[in-house]
């Protein structure tokens, strides 16, 4: 496997206590030796989406934090139709518009849109 960032291919399956001191979900994620970079392993063994610098973690993270609630708490929309909405917003495909297949560009477009009150009934 290749890295996202920086098309290095010193990556491997690390434990992801490499990233956060101790191991959470499947416990493995693919790290990159030469930049840091980062993704979750999948239950499957393959990679859960795009790898990413820590600061775009940082920022999928807040992506997630901004758009999660309206779904998952307060259930204002689907988390189907939340996507969808955002997708449209953003100019992508539905079936690219998730926030673990952004880089930075698309993360900081992402916040811009989520951030504003009501986004997805606009």
């Amino acid at each position: 496997m290749k890295c996202d960032v920086c098309d290095s291919n010193k990556v491997t399956v690390e434990s992801n206590s490499i990233l956060y001191g101790k191991q959470y979900g499947t416990g493995k994620c693919f790290y990159c030796h030469d930049c840091g970079a980062s993704i979750t392993q999948a239950t499957g063994g393959h990679p859960k989406g795009k790898m990413a610098s820590k600061n775009t973690r940082i920022l999928r993270k807040t992506c997630h934090n901004l758009f999660d609630p309206i779904w998952k708490y307060e259930m204002k929309i689907s988390r189907s139709n939340a996507y969808k909405k955002l997708a449209n917003k953003l100019g992508i495909e539905k079936q690219d518009c998730h926030f673990s297949l952004f880089q930075t560009d698309m993360c900081l477009k992402a916040i811009s849109v989520i951030s504003e009150e009501n986004w997805w009934m606009k």
